[in-house]
């Protein structure tokens, strides 16, 4: 994909790295809960969670934690600035988004249903929904245009609904469950999950800096 600083693609999803990611971590805390962010006493509270055993509660309490900064980044933007692109080669803020999503609805197929990354490519149902949103580039240039934040945010919820859905199901020994297989060496699904938390960091502060670039943007100053 074009942005640089993520590499993570269908074909490259095993061997994606995120040595970017923990300077975007901490860069927008603290940060402004946009409205659809639904407040929380104990947001703050990274931990065990009710309803989780206690590992999967701690990795559900970072996922929620880290779903603050893209949507506190996108608060507010029309279509045309959701879809605006900084250059050529750049991806949109609504293709980022619906990019997030289509990762994690990968990483459910991978590790809740036991898909192999092969049979993954095969499935038409995923390529219809979320194909150009998980390669990017020229396709989700071309095609994720001319929707809504409510669209995204939409999406975006009904996947980490059926995340926690599936988290419930599971118990630490899951979690800690290692991959032999995987393509960056042996790998739990702790890790895995942990992968999908700091892809939505590393993402979220290429959001934050187009969101300043955009047609209409605020000064930083505000």
């Amino acid at each position: 994909m074009s942005i640089p600083g993520c590499t993570l693609t269908r074909r490259s999803i095993l061997f994606a790295t995120g040595a970017a990611a923990t300077a975007s971590l901490f860069n927008f805390a603290p940060v402004a809960l946009a409205a659809d962010i639904k407040p929380a006493t104990d947001l703050n509270i990274l931990g065990p969670k009710p309803g989780y055993s206690p590992q999967i509660g701690t990795l559900v309490s970072m996922l929620t934690w880290m779903r603050r900064a893209p949507l506190a980044e996108s608060r507010g933007l029309t279509p045309p600035q959701l879809d605006y692109l900084f250059d050529a080669n750049a991806n949109t803020i609504g293709a980022l988004l619906l990019h997030l999503a289509a990762t994690e609805t990968l990483y459910q197929r991978l590790t809740f249903d036991n898909v192999s990354l092969d049979k993954l490519r095969d499935d038409k149902d995923y390529e219809q929904r979320f194909g150009a949103a998980m390669e990017l580039g020229d396709d989700g240039r071309k095609t994720i245009k001319g929707h809504d934040l409510a669209y995204y945010t939409a999406i975006l919820q009904e996947v980490r609904e059926k995340s926690l859905a599936e988290f419930k199901k599971r118990d630490d020994a899951w979690l800690m469950t290692v991959d032999k297989s995987w393509g960056w060496g042996p790998t739990n699904n702790y890790c895995k999950w942990f992968h999908v938390c700091e892809h939505e960091s590393h993402h979220s502060g290429q959001i934050a800096m187009i969101a300043k670039r955009v047609p209409g943007a605020k000064p930083s100053s505000e």
